[in-house]
């Protein structure tokens, strides 16, 4: 999960990312293509299947990780334009990825590891909130299960 090769509909573009007020970490912020160069923000929130966070605690992160984004969408659009415009020049992308940010952020949770353990706990958290949008890794992020 560290590299974009061969793919622009799901790009990494920042891991373990810090809010200095409620100093909680996001996982991985990734850009999920939505159509042309229109990208949309989309939280990956990755757990092991064995953690206790999986019981339910994990939706609310999700759910607040979105909203700070929303609450400060000009902000982070601003920042990461002109962060991939640098990766960019910088010759960190192989193609000419053309990046437009538009408003709407999404989030989903990553459960991997201890395959019967992620299953159960992907059930779980499913009863406990449908709309909580959450997968299994298996070697690649699926993004059409985010739609």
């Amino acid at each position: 999960m560290t590299d974009n090769v061969n793919r622009d509909d799901l790009l990494i573009i920042d891991r373990q990312v810090i809010d200095k007020v409620s100093k909680t970490k996001m996982d991985l912020l990734t850009l999920k293509r939505k159509e042309n160069s229109n990208y949309q923000f989309c939280i990956v929130e990755v757990k092991l299947g064995n953690n206790p966070e999986l019981k339910g605690k994990v939706i609310n992160q999700l759910k607040d990780y979105v909203k700070r984004i929303e609450d400060n969408f000009k902000d982070y659009k601003e920042c990461y334009e002109k962060n991939f415009k640098q990766r960019r020049e910088l010759g960190m992308f192989d193609s000419p990825y053309s990046i437009n940010i538009v408003p709407g952020v999404s989030g989903v949770i990553v459960v991997m590891g201890y395959s019967e353990l992620a299953k159960k706990s992907i059930e779980e958290l499913k009863q406990k909130n449908s709309s909580i949008k959450v997968i299994q890794l298996n070697n690649r992020l699926d993004i059409k299960k985010l739609d």
